[in-house]
């Protein structure tokens, strides 16, 4: 019976299919630029550091699940279904963002302790900035730094909580009068009281214990731990410097007792003052502890990346004692100094040594002791030449890492080697605002650029790095500044190396700029006249205020770094920062990988990302244009190119005539079907033939194929189909062995615009079509097109240029697809592709006309003209 039902069911005609696919793809794609100006203003409240108010958050998440939701639905209308799993991606995407905003008063859910190694700058409200930093330290950048663990900020939490102590401390606070010192000494008595006496939870005494005992491990000897405050907020643009509690050379059954006095240091008069002063409230800031191995130190002390009584910025101070560095720290001594340049190959250090008669170091049990200096080393000074270079490279990638003044701790141990035991970012005296205001200073400065769009703010410097291929990616230099011809995820690869992007092409919406951002690259895109930077020059971007000065403008730099706020490290941001995790972050960054498939979308980009990728896709196989064409629904093109042209409306554009099967040039309305069609009739494209003007060796190679191919049919079908509406086509050719399929969309909004292009086949062997496929692609990428290729299929796109390169770009496809027609079959050698590809460059679309080394031609132009 359900079979019968079946065939009474009133199916929609084959048109209304087509047209309610095309709406769909067209709606994807307006929401597509919708979701990503959402993931904009999220990624801009977190690169600014100005956060966003609860109310405002709510209904960005509300409009963007509800977005996403209908591109999920429009895929599915265009791929009939085949995507379904999708909105189960999305609900569990929406269902991690509800357990983000409902996680303990606003802190990541870990597990009480986190080994250094496991961490990174983006964890900073789970462990803290003085943490997270020398994570980042040691994992990304590759320096040195201490074994070590984090005690969590959850772990605080369940501390707090689970002692039922949180509703006294807020009252407390409450009752602090700020202008009544007495009121700040009774509160903090009464919370250390209170956290000292309470009891810490059976899990996180067990984890500390187990964290520690594997940390003793690490290190021959006795070793020896300290344990230091990482509060949430800490060495961000606040630096909470000597607020909290720092405990050193602790035993191992001391290491709980000190967790816990760590914790009640949060709550010192001292800290309160500072908290309340810099607009925290006390609950924002939960304290995390790292724990690390100390080092045996021989000498020790602080340097920063910039001079501050410098007042022409060139070098950099570093400052050391003999032993422990806290007297260099909290000011007790005068230390040694050495400048130092702060260009790498700037000259030698400057050395101010100072009489040292006494040092700081560990005691025989616990703590710390004093003790005098050798007379012998009391005025000598305490880094050797080389260790003072070495330590200044470590400086300056800490500098060119986080691309901001660095205010860092270090230590020198009995082996030599130097390790990093804090970075955080340097205030600068003079105050932010004559750095910003100085622009006599940038007087000596050539501008180079200015206009684009800015796409991640700040100021970047370097050697321009062009970049058109893989290989180039593959070469990209520490500290270069990347310029291409438009934007591209794939340029998150070198996004850790890079000092800052320009494009000439793009937008601030798209994928690219969205990992600019989460990377803190500053990127200028849209700039046309990038084009004129050259390869290896040093150039200073400023991509805030969309300006290229020739070399290294410091003072710029300092500004820019100096003012702008550690990501993710301020409490008001902590919330923000974790559900961005489930929002902005793209994992899907290449469309030709296995790994692009929906069960891999983790975030709402990835799924915003897949389904645009997917309805382009899908719209190239939306229908068999034959069977239209058999159906009396496909139009046939007026034209004197090769085979036959069909056309099928898919609403606005064509303007066919009533009871007509034929259709005009003039008549196609569709913008990106009459910008190819310009191209493929651009003069001088001729459309070469070589079953008609082919040499002999040229013929036998077509003849040889036809026969081993002659139980194929579709060899010989020579029409091509359009699938068109006013901003739309879908192209599809099938002209002698080679398969040509172009899907693009054109309009107005610089979002939505896209080409899509797939080659494949020929009917030379396979040496021979790899090379005309070759030639394909390096014409595509000097063109600004991605470009993959294996064997003799090639696929490649452009996304988001305006509406006018994009008809460039179309016009310049058809020109090639003209010019590529059985070009394999004179492929016989590698200088055939390069002349090829010269040719076309320049304008010279007669590509059968090439020599052979012998002197003789291919194909005779004149012949080919004649045909």
């Amino acid at each position: 019976m359900g079979f019968l039902r079946n065939l009474f069911i009133r199916r929609p005609p084959v048109r209304e299919v087509l047209r309610q696919k095309y709406k769909s793809f067209r709606r994807l794609l307006a929401t597509n630029g919708a979701v990503l100006e959402l993931i904009t203003d999220l990624e801009g409240a977190i690169a600014s550091g100005t956060g966003m108010s609860s109310e405002k958050l709510r209904a960005l998440l509300d409009t963007m699940e509800e977005r996403v939701r209908s591109m999920v639905q429009d895929l599915n209308v265009i791929a009939e279904g085949r995507y379904a799993s999708l909105a189960q991606n999305v609900a569990r995407i929406s269902a991690e963002i509800e357990e983000a905003l409902r996680s303990v008063r606003g802190t990541a859910v870990t597990p009480a302790c986190l080994p250094l190694e496991d961490v990174n700058r983006a964890l900073a409200d789970a462990v803290g900035g003085k943490v997270a930093n020398l994570g980042e330290v040691r994992n990304v950048v590759g320096l040195p730094v201490p074994f070590g663990f984090a005690v969590t900020a959850f772990a605080y939490r369940s501390f707090i909580e689970g002692a039922g102590l949180q509703g006294r401390i807020t009252e407390l606070w409450n009752s602090i009068d700020w202008d009544d010192l007495s009121t700040v000494t009774r509160a903090s008595g009464e919370i250390r009281r209170l956290v000292l006496g309470a009891e810490l939870p059976q899990d996180v005494r067990e984890n500390i214990t187990l964290a520690a005992h594997d940390l003793y491990r690490k290190a021959p000897g006795r070793p020896r731990i300290s344990l230091r405050s990482s509060a949430i907020g800490e060495d961000s643009y606040a630096s909470f410097a000597g607020q909290y509690a720092t405990y050193l050379n602790v035993p191992l059954e001391q290491v709980l007792r000190r967790y816990r006095e760590t914790v009640a240091s949060k709550f010192s008069a001292r800290a309160l003052v500072y908290m309340h002063s810099k607009g925290f409230r006390e609950e924002d800031l939960a304290m995390s502890v790292g724990c690390f191995l100390m080092v045996d130190a021989v000498a020790a002390g602080v340097a920063y990346s910039v001079n501050p009584s410098d007042s022409n910025l060139d070098t950099m101070v570093i400052s050391a004692v003999w032993g422990l560095g806290r007297p260099v720290v909290d000011g007790s001594v005068t230390p040694d100094t050495y400048l130092l340049p702060r260009r790498h190959g700037g000259g030698g250090p400057q050395l101010t040594v100072v009489r040292k008669p006494t040092r700081l170091v560990a005691g025989p049990q616990e703590g710390v002791v004093e003790e005098n200096v050798p007379e012998e080393m009391q005025d000598s000074p305490c880094l050797t030449e080389e260790q003072i270079h070495k330590l200044g490279e470590y400086v300056r990638a800490l500098e060119n890492h986080y691309r901001a003044p660095q205010d860092v701790e270090w230590a020198l141990d009995r082996q030599g080697r130097l390790f990093i035991l804090q970075t955080r970012p340097l205030s600068l005296p003079g105050g932010l605002d004559e750095l910003k205001v100085d622009e006599s200073a940038l007087a000596r400065y050539t501008v180079l650029l200015t206009g684009g769009v800015t796409a991640c703010p700040g100021v970047g410097a370097g050697p321009v790095s062009r970049v058109g291929v893989d290989d180039d990616l593959a070469r990209f230099p520490q500290g270069g500044v990347l310029v291409a011809l438009q934007n591209s995820p794939r340029f998150v690869q070198v996004m850790n190396r890079a000092a800052a992007i320009v494009t000439q092409v793009g937008s601030a919406t798209g994928h690219m700029a969205s990992l600019t951002r989460e990377y803190r690259v500053p990127t200028i895109t849209n700039l046309v006249q990038a084009a004129a930077l050259e390869n290896g020059t040093v150039i200073t971007v400023d991509a805030t205020h969309c300006r290229i000065l020739a070399g290294r403008a410091e003072e710029l730099i300092l500004a820019s770094g100096a003012s702008r706020p550690s990501q993710r490290d301020l409490p008001s941001l902590a919330v923000l920062g974790r559900i961005a995790g489930r929002i902005t972050r793209l994992n899907l960054t290449d469309p030709s990988k296995n790994s692009f498939r929906a069960k891999n979308c983790r975030t709402y980009h990835d799924v915003v990302r897949f389904c645009h990728e997917m309805a382009i896709s899908e719209m190239f196989n939306i229908s068999d244009p034959r069977s239209l064409r058999d159906r009396g629904m496909a139009f046939r093109l007026q034209t004197t190119l090769p085979g036959e042209i069909y056309l099928i409306d898919l609403g606005g554009g064509a303007n066919v005539a009533a009871g007509s099967r034929l259709v005009a040039p003039e008549q196609v309305i569709s913008i990106p079907m009459r910008a190819l069609y310009r191209g493929m009739t651009t003069p001088g494209v001729l459309w070469a033939d070589i079953r008609q003007a082919g040499p002999p060796d040229a013929f036998s190679i077509w003849l040889d194929s036809t026969l081993d191919a002659a139980h194929d049919e579709a060899v010989f079908s020579e029409s091509s189909y359009a699938l068109v509406g006013a901003n739309y086509v879908n192209f599809g050719s099938r002209l002698g062995y080679h398969l040509t399929t172009l899907e693009a969309v054109c309009s107005e909004t610089n979002q939505e615009n896209s080409i899509i292009f797939r080659f494949k086949g020929g009917a030379a062997d396979l040496r021979r079509r790899e090379r005309r496929v070759r030639f394909i692609g390096e014409v595509m990428q000097a063109h600004g097109f991605e470009v993959v290729r294996r064997q003799d299929l090639l696929n490649a796109w452009v996304n988001g240029l305006p509406q006018h390169r994009t008809e460039d770009l179309l016009a310049m496809l058809g020109r090639l697809i003209g010019c590529a027609r059985q070009l394999d079959v004179v492929m016989d050698t590698e200088a055939t592709v390069a002349a090829c590809v010269e040719a076309f460059m320049r304008g010279d679309y007669a590509f059968f006309e090439f020599r052979r080394p012998g002197g003789s031609k291919f194909v005779d132009s004149e012949s080919i003209k004649r045909v």
